[in-house]
C-alpha cells in the first residue's frame, strides 16, 4: 500500500536555487594585482567523506596461542624482520586457514622488537586510500599534502609510500585479506603495492597466483593444521587441563575429521568447553558430526592424504556450525538456529541488538519453542557467542554529534551501539544454507521486519542506528528471493526512511548509488505501480541531488506517469511527482513553461488546505524560478507567501531554513546586501544546530555568504572560505559534480578579481570543460557565467577586438532566452559597452551604457547598488581621456554565481 499522507507530508522538496550569471565589471584606474597561490591556502575542513580517519593499529584480535605455525613464523619474519626488509611477503589460503592470526602474531612479535606496524584493512580500495593517508599523516607528511590528497589532488597512495620510504625507524606494513588485487589495481593504480628498504610489506590474501604480485613477492601457502597441531589446538580450547592418552586421541580423529581448518577447530573446540554444552568430549562431537551429516561423503579425513579445497572447507564449517547449534538447542537455550538464519540475511557487518526485536521474531517465527522476550533473545546471543559463532561489541555510526542538538547526532563519536557480528566465513556458509533451510521464508520476514522497526527512530540513537542498517538494507534488497514480493515492497518503504536520514546526513552518493541499487531488482519481482512509483520517484530525486538531470528528469517523467495512472487515490503522489519534475525542469534551464507549470500547481492547490506544504513549496519553487527570470518583485513577493505559509503549517526546522535562504538570496539581488547577510546567517545557525557541518544545504548557505563578501569587497575572505568549501565537496560529492564545479567557478572569479589572471584562466577553463562532461548547454547560464569570467581576462590582457566579440555573442544569446532587460543580460551589457571605450569609441561606450543605466533603474530601482554602478560608470565615461583606458581596477564588482542547491523538506 502506499503510505498515507502523514507518513509522506514531511518529504516535501524544497530547494534554495542560486541565481544568475556572475558577471564582472570594469572600471578606470590601475589594474590590481594580489600575490595569492591557491596551493598553499588550507583550511581545516574535515568533512567526513573520502579519507575519513580510520585506525592503522592492529586489531586487538590476536590468538593466545597459535597452534602449528612456527615455519610459516619465521618465513614470514615474527623471528627476525631484518633478513625481509625491502620484501613483500605474500600470506594466502583458502578463507577461515588462520592468515589474519599468523599476521597479527608477526605483527606483535615485531613490534616487541620496536618496529612500527601499520595494518590496512584492504578488502576494498575505499578503506586502503583511507589507512594509507593515515599512515601519510602518521609519518609526518605535510599539512598541505594531506590536504592536496583529501581533494583528490593527490594520489594518496604514492603520497604514503614516499612517506614510508623516507621513514628512518623501520616497520611492517600488513594489507590483511586483499582477497581481489586485481580489482583494487583496477582502482588505485599499480603503485599501490611497493617494496621499500625503509621495512618490509606482508599480505594476506585468498590467491597466491604469482601473476597477481609483483614479480619479486615471496609467496607462502597457510595449508591446514596437520593433525598433531590440530590435536594440540583442540586440547587447549577445550579447557581440559590433564588430558589423557584417550583425549589426545579423539581429539586426533576429531581434527582429521575437521579438516586442519583452524576456524572450524575453534568453533569446535569452543562448543566443547561450554559449562552446559552437552557435547563435552571430543568423542560426542565427533558422533554428532557423523549423525547429522551421515550421507556426506568426507572429503578432508586427512590433511596428509589429500589437500582440502575451499568447498571441503565451507562444508565442514557449515557442519561444526550446525552441531554448535544443535548442542546449545540440547542445553535448553532456544532460538538459537532461528536468529543465525535471520543475521545471515543481513551483511556481515556489525548489526545493532536492538534490531532483534522479540516481538516481531515471536510474532514471524512463533513462540511454540519458548517465548521471545529480551530474556531469552540476550541468553541466545551470548550462547552464540560462547561457541564463537558471532562477536559481541560496541560499534558507532560514522557521524560527530552536534554540540546541543536535541534531534540529530551524526557521525564519528556518536552514541556507541551494542552490536553483534558474525564472522565473515560463517556469514558466508551460512547464507548458502538459508535456501534449503524449512525457514527459509520466516528468516526473510524476521529481517525485512526487524529493519522496518527503524522507521520513525530519528533521536540520538536511532540516527546511528540508521547508519549501521544501511549495509543491511542493501543486502536485502540484493538478495531477497523473487518470491518475496510483498517483502520487497516493505524494503522499498523502508528505502524512503532510509533516504530521508541520508538526506539529512548529507550522505548524496550512497543515497544515489542505493536508490539505482534497489531499482535494477524492480524486474525480478515485477512489483505493482504503487511500489513503481516509489522507486522511481526515490532514484529520481537522488539523481537529481547529484546533478544528473537528463537522467533525474527521464525518472520523474516515468513517476508522474506512474502517478497519473493510480488516478485520484494517488493524488498525493501525483503531485509530488510534478513538483520534482517542475525543479528538474527548470534547472535544465526551462525557465518559461518551468514558470507556467509551477504557477498552475500554485493554482490548483490555493484551496486545499490538505496539501499546504505542497503549496508552499510550489510558491518556493516559482519564487526561485521568477529570480532566475529577473523578475525579483515578484520572486519576493512569493518568497514571503511561501514564508507565511511555513508559520502557518509549523513546518520543520530543515524546511524553514530552505525557504528563508531563498527569501536571503532574492535580498541580495534586488541590492538588500545588509539585510540578506544578516538573514543568510541566522539561516547558517538554524542548519548548524540540526545538520552536519559538511551537509550540501550547510555549504550552499556558506557559498551564498561568501559571495556577498566577494561583493563587497573582502576578497581575501571570500576566496578563503570557497576553497574551503570546495576541498569539503570534492570529498562529499565528486570533483566533477554540479556544485563543486559551482564552487570552482568562484575561486576562479575571485582570482580573476585579485588580478591572478593565469590561475584564474586554468580553473575557469577546467570547470568549462566540466559543465560539457555534464552535458549543459552552452545558453545554460552557468556555462555563460564561465565564459563571461574568460572573456574579462582576455580583456585584462589587451585582447579588445576578440574580448568584444564573445561579450556581443554572450549578449545575444541572453537576450535571446533571458530578455534584455534581465540583471544578467544587463552586467553582459555592462561589460560589453565599456568595451566600445577600449575600441577608442567612447561615444558609443556612453549611448550603450545610458542604456543599461535606463534598464537597471527600471528593473532594480534607483536605489539599487548596480544601478548606482552603473551611474558612475556613466560619469567616468563622460569624462574618459581614450588613451587612458584600461580594464579592471579598484571600484571594479561583480555578483557572483549562485548555488543551483537541490534541496527538500526534513523531518523535525
Amino acid at each position: 500500500m502506499l503510505p498515507r499522507n502523514s507518513d509522506i507530508i514531511h518529504h516535501v522538496r524544497l530547494r534554495a536555487k542560486a541565481t544568475d550569471s556572475s558577471r564582472v565589471y570594469q572600471a578606470v584606474g590601475d589594474q590590481v594585482v594580489v600575490e595569492v597561490g591557491v596551493a598553499n591556502i588550507y583550511t581545516s575542513a574535515e568533512p567526513p567523506h573520502g579519507f575519513s580517519p580510520v585506525s592503522v593499529s592492529p586489531p586487538n584480535l590476536r590468538p593466545r596461542l597459535l597452534h602449528g605455525r612456527s615455519t610459516e613464523l619465521q618465513e614470514a619474519g615474527a623471528e627476525n624482520i631484518q633478513h625481509l626488509m625491502g620484501e613483500i611477503t605474500i600470506l594466502h589460503g583458502m578463507g577461515g586457514i588462520g592468515k589474519t592470526a599468523l599476521a597479527l602474531t608477526v605483527a606483535s612479535a615485531v613490534r616487541r622488537n620496536g618496529v612500527r606496524v601499520f595494518w590496512v584493512q584492504a578488502a576494498a580500495a575505499d578503506s586502503i586510500r583511507s589507512a594509507m593517508h593515515q599512515i601519510a599523516v602518521q609519518l609526518g607528511c605535510l599539512e598541505s599534502q594531506a590536504h592536496e590528497a583529501r581533494a583528490g589532488h593527490l594520489n594518496v597512495v604514492d603520497l604514503a609510500w614516499e612517506a614510508l620510504h623516507a621513514s628512518e625507524k623501520p616497520w611492517l606494513l600488513v594489507f590483511d585479506s586483499a582477497d581481489d588485487p586485481s580489482k583494487i589495481e583496477q582502482e588505485l593504480g599499480a603503485g599501490w603495492l611497493e617494496a621499500s628498504d625503509s621495512g618490509a610489506v606482508l599480505i594476506t590474501t585468498r590467491h597466491g597466483s604469482a601473476d597477481l604480485w609483483p614479480p619479486a613477492a615471496k609467496t607462502v601457502k597457510i595449508n591446514p593444521l596437520t593433525p598433531t597441531a590440530g590435536t594440540e589446538m583442540l586440547l587447549d580450547l577445550s579447557g581440559i587441563r590433564d588430558p589423557q592418552p584417550a583425549d589426545r586421541d579423539a581429539a586426533n580423529v576429531l581434527s582429521q575429521r575437521l579438516g586442519g581448518i583452524p576456524l572450524a577447530l575453534y568453533l569446535a573446540g569452543r562448543t566443547i568447553s561450554h559449562p552446559a554444552s552437552p557435547l563435552r568430549s571430543f568423542k560426542s562431537f565427533h558422533e554428532a558430526l557423523d549423525q547429522d551429516f551421515g550421507n556426506v561423503v568426507d572429503r578432508a579425513t586427512s590433511t596428509s592424504i589429500r589437500p582440502c579445497t575451499e568447498a571441503d572447507a565451507r562444508e565442514l564449517v557449515m557442519r561444526t556450525w550446525e552441531v554448535s547449534l544443535d548442542s546449545l538447542e540440547q542445553q535448553g537455550i532456544p532460538h538459537v538456529r532461528s536468529i543465525m538464519r535471520v543475521l545471515s540475511c543481513w551483511a556481515a557487518r556489525s548489526v545493532p541488538t536492538v534490531l532483534l526485536s522479540p516481538k516481531i521474531l515471536g510474532r514471524t517465527f512463533g513462540c511454540e519453542e519458548a517465548a521471545w522476550n529480551d530474556l531469552t533473545v540476550e541468553r541466545a546471543l551470548g550462547a552464540l557467542h560462547s561457541v564463537g559463532l558471532i562477536d559481541i561489541n560496541d560499534d558507532r555510526a560514522a557521524t560527530t554529534p552536534i554540540e546541543g542538538n536535541t534531534f540529530y547526532h551524526w557521525a564519528s563519536g556518536g552514541p556507541k551501539q551494542r552490536c553483534v557480528l558474525v564472522h565473515p566465513l560463517v556469514a558466508e556458509v551460512n547464507a548458502a544454507n538459508l535456501d534449503r533451510s524449512p525457514e527459509r521464508a520466516k528468516a526473510w520476514a524476521a529481517a525485512t521486519r526487524c529493519l522496518g522497526a527503524l522507521r520513525g527512530q530519528w533521536d540520538t540513537g536511532g540516527a546511528a542506528r540508521w547508519q549501521l542498517a544501511i549495509p543491511h538494507l542493501t543486502s536485502l534488497a540484493d538478495r531477497l528471493p523473487a518470491s518475496c514480493i510483498d517483502l520487497f515492497e516493505t524494503i522499498v518503504q523502508i528505502r524512503g526512511y532510509l533516504s530521508r536520514y541520508l538526506r539529512m546526513s548529507g550522505q548524496y552518493e550512497t543515497g544515489y548509488t542505493s536508490a539505482l541499487h534497489l531499482r535494477a531488482r524492480m524486474d525480478a519481482f515485477q512489483p505493482d505501480e504503487k511500489v513503481r512509483f516509489l522507486i522511481e520517484y526515490d532514484c529520481a530525486e537522488w539523481a537529481w541531488h547529484m546533478s544528473h538531470l537528463e537522467e533525474a528528469h527521464a525518472l520523474a517523467t516515468e513517476a508522474c506517469r506512474l502517478a497519473e495512472n493510480m488516478g485520484e487515490p494517488a493524488r498525493f503522489q501525483a503531485l509530488m511527482a510534478r513538483e520534482l519534475a517542475i525543479a528538474i525542469h527548470s534547472e535544465l534551464g526551462f525557465l518559461e513553461s518551468g514558470e507556467q507549470m509551477a504557477r498552475a500547481l500554485c493554482r490548483e492547490l490555493v484551496e486545499d488546505p490538505e496539501f499546504l506544504h505542497l503549496s508552499l513549496q510550489a510558491h518556493h519553487h516559482l519564487a526561485t524560478i521568477l529570480r532566475e527570470s529577473g523578475r525579483l518583485a515578484e520572486a519576493e513577493e512569493n518568497s514571503r507567501k511561501a514564508i507565511r505559509l511555513a508559520e502557518e503549517s509549523h513546518i520543520p526546522p530543515f524546511t524553514l531554513a530552505i525557504i528563508r535562504h531563498e527569501l536571503g538570496v532574492i535580498l541580495w539581488h534586488r541590492g538588500h546586501l545588509d539585510q540578506a547577510i544578516h538573514l543568510l546567517s541566522d539561516v547558517l545557525r538554524l542548519q548548524r544546530s540540526i545538520l552536519p557541518p559538511w551537509h550540501p544545504s550547510v555549504l550552499v548557505t556558506r557559498y551564498d555568504i561568501a559571495s556577498i563578501l566577494g561583493i563587497q569587497g573582502k576578497l581575501m575572505r571570500a576566496l578563503i572560505d570557497f576553497m574551503d568549501i570546495y576541498l569539503t565537496e570534492v570529498d562529499l560529492l565528486s570533483k566533477g559534480h554540479h556544485n563543486t564545479l559551482q564552487t570552482r567557478h568562484q575561486v576562479g572569479q575571485i582570482l580573476v578579481e585579485m588580478g591572478e589572471l593565469d590561475q584564474a584562466e586554468a580553473i575557469l577553463r577546467e570547470v568549462d570543460e566540466g559543465y560539457r562532461a555534464q552535458g549543459l548547454q552552452e545558453r545554460s547560464s552557468d556555462v555563460l557565467s564561465t565564459r563571461h569570467e574568460i572573456v574579462h581576462i582576455k580583456a585584462q590582457r589587451g585582447q579588445h577586438a576578440e574580448a568584444h566579440q564573445d561579450w556581443l555573442n554572450i549578449l545575444k544569446v541572453e537576450q535571446d532566452r533571458l530578455g534584455a532587460d534581465h540583471p544578467s543580460t544587463l552586467r553582459t551589457h555592462y561589460n560589453w559597452a565599456i568595451s566600445w571605450a577600449t575600441r577608442g569609441l567612447p561615444d558609443v561606450a556612453r549611448s550603450e551604457m545610458r542604456k543599461v543605466l535606463t534598464a537597471r533603474r527600471r528593473t532594480l530601482g534607483p536605489n539599487h547598488f548596480e544601478t548606482a554602478q552603473a551611474a558612475r560608470m556613466l560619469d567616468d565615461l563622460a569624462r574618459l581621456d581614450p588613451n587612458g583606458w584600461r580594464f579592471g581596477g579598484p571600484g571594479r564588482r561583480n555578483l557572483p554565481r549562485n548555488r543551483k542547491e537541490r534541496r527538500r523538506g526534513g523531518f523535525s
